[in-house]
C-alpha cells in the first residue's frame, strides 16, 4: 500500500524518465543520420553474385550475332556461321565488330529493296494493262505475270533500259552511302542509317523507341525478301501471276460476290422505304 503523499512523486518520477527515454532515442537517430554520410554505401548483395565474373562473360550470354550484343532483331541465328567468314576484298574483314556492322549494312539495304519489289511486282501486273490503254503502248507482261529470271521478259521492250537505270541508281547510293560510312569510327556507325528520313518518322523518338522501329523495318525486310522468292517460285510453277493465284490477297472487297450480294439486298430494302 503506497502512502497517497508519495503519488504526486512517482508520477512525476515517470514523466521524467519517459521524456529522458524519449530525448535519448531521438539524440541516437540523430547521430546516426549524421554518422551516415560520412560512411560509404554497401553493395547489395545481389551483386556478390557476378562475383569472379567478368564483364564480357556476363555479354556473352546475351543472344546475339553481333559481339555488340545490342543491334534490334538480333536473335542470334546464323546456323550456318556466316558472321564468322571473313573476306576482307568482299567487305568482310577480320574485326567481328565491323564485320557484322557490315552484313546488317547489307542485309538492310537488300531488305529495303525487296519491300519496294514486294509491293511493286503484283501492283504491275494490276496496273499495267489499264496504263497500257491509256498511254497507248504495248503490254509488257504478255501472260500477265512479271518479268523475271525464271519468267522471262527481261529483254522485252524497255525493261532492259528501265534495269538498268535502276541498278545504276543504286550503285550512286551506294557510292554516296560509302562516303557517309567512311567519315564515321567503324564502332561508331550505325549500320543502314545515312540521315534519310524525309517524313521525320524518328524525330523526337526515345533511343528505345528508334530502336523499335529499327527492328520493324529489318523485320520486314526479311519477310519481303522471301515474299519476293515465293513470287517468283509461284508464278514459275504455276505459269499465272501472282495477283490470280492469290486473288485474296489482291481482290478489292468490294469485288467479292457476297460483298456486292450483302449490298445489292441493301440498297434494294432501302430503296423501297
Amino acid at each position: 500500500h503506497i502512502p497517497a503523499s508519495r503519488i504526486p512523486r512517482l508520477s512525476h518520477r515517470n514523466a521524467t524518465n519517459s521524456q529522458s527515454n524519449i530525448m535519448s532515442k531521438l539524440f541516437a537517430a540523430a547521430s546516426i543520420a549524421a554518422v551516415s554520410a560520412y560512411v560509404a554505401p554497401v553493395a547489395p548483395k545481389r551483386a556478390t553474385a557476378l562475383a569472379g565474373s567478368t564483364l564480357d562473360s556476363e555479354i556473352n550470354k546475351i543472344n546475339g550475332v553481333s559481339p555488340l550484343k545490342n543491334a534490334p532483331a538480333d536473335y542470334g541465328f546464323d546456323p550456318l556461321g556466316f558472321a564468322k567468314v571473313t573476306y576482307p576484298a568482299l567487305g568482310l574483314p577480320v574485326d567481328d565488330i565491323e564485320r557484322t556492322n557490315n552484313l546488317r549494312d547489307a542485309e538492310l539495304r537488300h531488305g529495303r529493296l525487296a519491300m519496294l519489289a514486294a509491293a511493286g511486282w503484283p501492283l504491275a501486273e494490276l496496273l499495267n494493262p489499264t496504263l497500257s490503254k491509256v498511254f497507248g503502248a504495248p503490254e509488257l507482261l504478255a501472260d500477265g505475270r512479271s518479268p523475271s529470271i525464271l519468267n522471262g521478259g527481261l529483254v522485252q521492250g524497255s525493261t532492259p533500259a528501265f534495269l538498268l537505270l535502276t541498278a545504276a541508281a543504286i550503285g550512286v547510293l551506294d557510292v554516296k552511302a560509302e562516303g557517309i560510312k567512311a567519315g564515321v569510327e567503324p564502332r561508331d556507325w550505325i549500320p543502314g542509317y545515312y540521315g534519310f528520313d524525309p517524313l521525320r518518322l524518328v524525330k523526337g523518338m526515345s533511343p528505345l523507341a528508334v530502336k523499335n522501329m529499327q527492328a520493324k523495318e529489318i523485320n520486314n525486310g526479311r519477310l519481303a525478301m522471301v515474299a519476293v522468292v515465293a513470287y517468283v517460285a509461284q508464278e514459275y510453277l504455276t505459269g499465272e501471276p501472282i495477283t490470280s493465284v492469290s486473288e485474296q490477297f489482291f481482290t478489292p472487297i468490294i469485288f467479292y460476290p457476297w460483298v456486292q450480294h450483302l449490298l445489292t439486298d441493301a440498297f434494294g430494302v432501302a430503296s423501297f422505304r
